[in-house]
């Protein structure tokens, strides 16, 4: 009887040996039973069967409260570690933009000729839906070469001041679009160093012919940044309007108002945000 006894206990010892399971415990108090194969960094994985060809189940880390072995030992999970670095990757990912940038402009083309800018743009609101920028632009003086470095002596140089809205229908983004009109204002004069005839020696004089210009106009821009870092941006914009005042004073003595023209810019700019 002694000998009966003592083999039933050690065949039940072995059975639950043989089907002893691990136990994954939630944060929120429910239990899952099966056989722990593997504590990642960031998950768990685990079976519900021992048969070797049975699936893997996956639970993230950051949902379990301490596992409990088979073998008696208990790990609990300590999440510190874990949530910090997923507090890290969510501050950094969402890190506030600032409301002020500066653009330099290295890059810009009128249809008075390429030049370069410099701009500042504040975000308005808090959701970042509104903008106004004041870019200031000068023009290249245009010049050519001749056969034989014979300069051409004539060139123009504009200065430009542009103020305008942005409205960005989607807020800030890695990748923004944005659109509105601005107002421009440009001054600005073109030279002729020529020769003119005199009637009275019967010979011609040299001289320099000097031509103010003044434009004003409406533009309608679009705007599309690339948000490289949360301080810095790359930024492409188009814009196509008219000009309203179109002037011309001719050495001071006539002046010449052309009608109502068709204008455009294009802009290739660098910005820092803060």
């Amino acid at each position: 009887m002694l000998r009966i006894t003592t083999l039933t206990f050690l065949l039940f010892l072995v059975l639950s040996a043989a089907n002893a399971q691990d136990v994954i415990v939630k944060r929120d108090g429910k239990t899952i039973e099966g056989k722990v194969t593997e504590v990642g960094v960031d998950r768990i994985t685990y079976k519900i069967s021992n048969a070797e060809n049975s699936a893997n189940f996956l639970i993230l880390k950051n949902e379990v409260s301490r596992i409990e072995f088979d073998n008696g030992q208990t790990v609990f999970i300590n999440d510190r570690l874990v949530r910090s670095r997923d507090r890290s990757v969510m501050t950094q990912e969402r890190e506030p933009l600032g409301r002020n940038l500066i653009n330099i402009s290295p890059f810009k083309a009128l249809d008075s000729g390429p030049g370069f800018a410099l701009s500042y743009e504040r975000i308005l609101d808090k959701k970042g839906y509104f903008g106004l920028i004041i870019p200031f632009t000068i023009t290249i003086p245009g010049t050519s070469v001749y056969l034989f470095d014979v300069a051409d002596n004539n060139g123009s140089a504009m200065f430009y001041l542009s103020p305008g809205l942005k409205i960005y229908p989607f807020g800030q983004r890695k990748v923004t679009y944005a659109v509105g009109p601005s107002f421009f204002f440009g001054r600005g004069e073109d030279w002729d160093n020529g020769s003119s005839y005199d009637p009275v020696t019967g010979m011609y004089v040299s001289g320099r012919h000097t031509n103010t210009m003044t434009r004003a106009g409406l533009l309608v821009n679009n705007y599309i940044n690339f948000q490289v870092t949360p301080k810095f941006q790359i930024g492409l914009n188009a814009g196509l309007g008219s000009r309203f005042v179109d002037r011309e004073e001719y050495m001071s003595r006539a002046t010449y108002i052309r009608g109502l023209q068709v204008t455009g810019e294009f802009n290739f700019n660098l910005g820092f945000r803060f």
